[in-house]
């Protein structure tokens, strides 16, 4: 109830932000004229919030998106604020991994130094639906493609840190329902990827915000253990009603975020935790944290468990490599 109290009124945490802080107000004192930075997801909603936001401080922005058109408009968009702003759009799919290796090595031909990565796009699909490469559509959008496209970048990212001292940050854009998440993630993610099965799009949903928290916890551990000036970290936004939910529109969508409109923030302030997370320079050296309102705190306790963290790891490996298109199967 405390809790709850705090964050209907903003009361701020240690980092002198909370609930009601925007992604304005964190960034208030930041200077990103040096910073290259790749955002998923920036067309709408927090994505392009954020990126509207970084582009006002000076940061030059890359867009990988499926829908191109609905990237150079949200281009044209920051751009008509902010008319020295760079930004470049590529294309993206990222339930598609052939699609995220061509963005990579397009990406790679710009040379262009890469300073954050920040791993914002998500989908929450109704309809079963199984991706190119025999992943169920909902984990393959939010987590593979980015496990894959981040893996990809890691080069480029420790590079541009040893030649320029200043440390990388790669931020994970997760949620709180990871934590409605249990049991065993690997044969549930087998059961989902079957043509026909049983699908739960809400449990699908907590898997790869799971997969996420989890990515982030064992990425951390190898950037460490290379000595790598780079950091990565998770953030959840908040509820915020975005373009997210766009397969679930209807009457009780509407109705459910009336009931809980006290509870939701609006898109600056959830865009808040992202950009804090990403530029603050309180952060440097901090890695493998999941934060909320800007500020630390703990994930649920399959969110925090090694154990799962490496055997995701392993599993998402054989995947982005494996170029199955029969079905899932991580351990053949």
């Amino acid at each position: 109830m405390i809790e709850t109290g705090r964050y209907l009124i903003g009361v701020a945490g240690a980092s002198g932000f909370g609930s009601k802080s925007t992604a304005d107000e964190v960034t208030e004192n930041c200077d990103l004229r040096s910073t290259t930075a790749i955002i998923t997801g920036a067309t709408s909603g927090i994505g392009a919030e954020t990126a509207r936001v970084l582009a006002k401080r000076g940061a030059r922005l890359v867009f990988p998106a499926r829908n191109v058109k609905a990237a150079e408009e949200a281009k044209g968009r920051i751009v008509s604020e902010f008319p020295e702003a760079e930004i470049v759009v590529m294309e993206l799919d990222l339930s598609s991994i052939s699609s995220v290796r061509s963005f990579v090595a397009g990406f790679e031909s710009l040379h262009l130094p890469l300073n954050l990565l920040i791993n914002n796009a998500g989908r929450l699909a109704h309809e079963h639906a199984i991706s190119e490469d025999g992943i169920e559509m909902t984990f393959a959008t939010n987590y593979l493609g980015h496990f894959l496209l981040t893996n990809l970048l890691l080069k480029k990212m420790i590079q541009t840190a040893e030649e320029t001292g200043v440390q990388g940050r790669i931020v994970n854009v997760t949620s709180g329902i990871h934590g409605w998440f249990s049991g065993d993630l690997i044969e549930y993610l087998r059961q989902i990827s079957q043509p026909k099965c049983q699908f739960d799009a809400t449990r699908a949903y907590a898997l790869s915000k799971l997969a996420n928290v989890l990515h982030t916890k064992e990425l951390s551990s190898r950037l460490q253990k290379i000595g790598a000036n780079v950091t990565v970290n998770c953030v959840h936004p908040g509820v915020v009603k975005t373009r997210l939910t766009r397969d679930r529109e209807g009457l009780l969508t509407d109705l459910v975020f009336f009931l809980t409109s006290k509870l939701l923030k609006t898109v600056p302030q959830a865009a808040a935790t992202t950009c804090y997370v990403a530029t603050n320079p309180r952060l440097m050296n901090v890695s493998g944290k999941y934060f909320t309102d800007c500020n630390e705190t703990t994930p649920s306790g399959l969110g925090s468990n090694s154990s799962e963290a490496s055997k995701l790891w392993a599993a998402s490996e054989i995947l982005v490599t494996q170029h199955s298109k029969t079905g899932f199967d991580p351990l053949s």
